[in-house]
């Protein structure tokens, strides 16, 4: 009887223990607050934007809705595959890399060790609706929301202790570009849309980052040495005007990246059906000629602003054909005026835009291709605009060009002695980037120049230029952050006589028969190369053409 009492004691003991243990370990258990964050925009209506909550003392991300550490960012396997959206406030989207060096798995490798976007400085950024969630432990937190670069984007602290918070974040624009009439639009991105998900995340993401018009490409790739197999990606639904897709005036408009071979990649922008022709992936001048019978149609070269995926051996003579209309001028954080100043100065008429080839590119609408399309906003206005060089490229400010009040992509005729006048602005904000230089080239150099001084948010010029001969005139900026922005061209006609460069065309002749001897050499000795004898031949023509052109220049 004892032992059974004894034994009585020791459970009860024990049944207290534990029960002191757990309300120990409770008491020691760090609080856990759940925080309610509300987006707005500037008229109080929720927005969905890119968030990337951190901890302020040791900048640790947390993923919302349960607060995880560190998630993982997304791969460019997982987006090409494709996003599945889901319509409901703990949703988040892809945690895209923003920061440190990319191995074109997280990232592309071509950012080096800079951010993403210049005024971006947390490691990350994820797509949240216009109110979510996150369960934090007690301590000091960070929140950063960007709403894309016509906006200011938001940094605030703020501190957790194991009770429920509801936090307002109204997200301000500095600046209305659409009333300007200039709408953004991103001209290079991938992702399937042949799935209603695919196509809302993309719809979306869009408006979370303010991007008006995004060109989706499917990509086709030739696998290179003598096969004729292709590889692809982000398959499309369809192409032309029924399978472009709207919402809140966001627009998505189908396109294709191909050929995308050893002469580099080539964008075709508003197509009515893909062009693919396996057996000729390497004559890119059929692709051109094809893609331009599609009513609305654009040629474009990729990655130009880092000179990538084997565009200086294909530009070089594809471009004699005269049927490329823009360049990839900004891409990556980088911009190629060098080689653009070059092409000018030979008199191809090429208008600037910008791609993120998202999700190489960590965000959609990273750099971005402002169109001016007046008062009145629809895809196809936007795509006549920037066939018609009415743009300007950007990753955070904006740029105000014109001659005698025309806008770039103009041709105006003018006779020798008239004057003209050039007016540019850069306009940012101190949380964009404070402007540097504003700058006006024209083909024998820099015209004009205007340095910022004390924090200056604006800078502009207005010169006067005499008329001598033809000119092409561009106007471009840089902020202390590295953000940038440039203009197409204005293209000043003098006589009737050509807007090329006599004084440093010949310089630029030069550099590319220097590149298209490098391709011969090599096509001569590779008896087994496909497409030897066309490709042979159409090096010929290239070489003709710029040798024509140096003699036409009195060289």
């Amino acid at each position: 009887m004892k032992q059974r009492v004894y034994f009585h004691h020791v459970q009860i003991a024990f049944v207290t223990t534990v029960a002191l243990l757990l309300l120990l370990a409770a008491a020691l258990e760090e609080p856990v607050s759940t925080v309610r964050f509300q987006l707005l925009d500037e008229s109080g209506k929720q927005t969905p934007a890119m968030v990337c909550v951190t901890s302020a003392s040791d900048g640790t991300v947390r993923l919302p809705p349960d607060g995880r550490t560190n998630p993982r960012p997304s791969t460019t396997a997982e987006f090409t595959g494709g996003i599945d959206f889901q319509r409901r406030a703990d949703w988040v989207g892809p945690i895209r890399k923003t920061a440190g060096r990319g191995n074109n798995q997280d990232r592309s490798y071509v950012y080096e060790s800079v951010p993403s976007l210049p005024y971006w400085n947390e490691p990350v950024m994820y797509q949240t609706s216009g109110e979510f969630s996150i369960r934090l432990p007690k301590g000091k937190w960070r929140i950063a929301v960007e709403h894309g670069n016509e906006y200011v984007p938001v940094v605030q602290e703020f501190s957790t202790s194991g009770s429920a918070l509801e936090r307002t974040l109204r997200l301000e624009r500095w600046i209305d570009l659409p009333a300007e009439g200039w709408y953004s639009g991103d001209v290079h991105v991938h992702h399937p849309t042949t799935e209603a998900k695919h196509r809302e995340f993309l719809l979306e993401y869009a408006k979370a980052e303010d991007v008006h018009l995004v060109s989706v490409l499917e990509q086709h790739h030739h696998l290179g040495g003598n096969s004729r197999q292709i590889a692809s990606h982000s398959k499309q639904a369809g192409f032309g005007k029924e399978f472009r897709v709207q919402k809140d005036g966001r627009w998505l408009v189908s396109g294709q990246e191909a050929p995308s071979s050893q002469f580099g990649h080539i964008i075709g922008l508003n197509i009515e059906h893909l062009v693919r022709e396996p057996g000729h992936f390497d004559l890119y001048d059929q692709a051109f000629r094809a893609l331009h019978r599609q009513k609305g149609a654009l040629v474009g070269y990729a990655h130009f602003s880092w000179n990538g995926c084997d565009l200086p051996r294909g530009f070089p003579w594809y471009v004699t054909t005269e049927q490329v209309d823009f360049v990839e001028l900004l891409q990556f954080m980088k911009i190629n005026v060098l080689d653009y100043y070059d092409y000018l100065n030979l008199g191809f008429r090429l208008v600037a835009a910008a791609g993120s080839d998202v999700p190489w590119g960590s965000s959609i609408g990273e750099v971005r291709t402002y169109v001016h399309t007046g008062s009145e906003f629809d895809p196809d206005r936007w795509f006549a605009g920037l066939k018609a060089g009415r743009s300007f490229v950007s990753n955070g400010p904006a740029l105000d060009f014109t001659v005698d009040e025309n806008l770039p992509g103009t041709e105006l005729k003018r006779k020798q002695g008239e004057r003209i006048t050039v007016f540019a602005r850069v306009r940012s904000h101190e949380k964009i980037g404070l402007p540097e230089v504003l700058r006006v080239v024209s083909g024998e150099g820099v015209v004009k120049e205007v340095t910022a001084e004390n924090n200056q948010t604006e800078l502009s010029m207005r010169v006067e230029i005499p008329l001598e001969r033809s000119r092409w005139i561009v106007a471009s900026a840089r902020c202390a952050n590295g953000a940038v922005a440039h203009s197409s061209p204005i293209y000043v006609v003098v006589d009737g006589q050509p807007t090329w460069s006599p004084s440093r065309g010949p310089a630029a002749i030069e550099k590319q028969l220097a590149a298209i001897r490098r391709i011969e050499t090599e096509y001569q000795s590779r008896a087994d190369a496909p497409h030897r004898t066309e490709i042979l031949g159409r090096l010929g023509a290239a070489r003709k053409y710029y040798a024509q052109l140096k003699e036409r220049m009195g060289q």
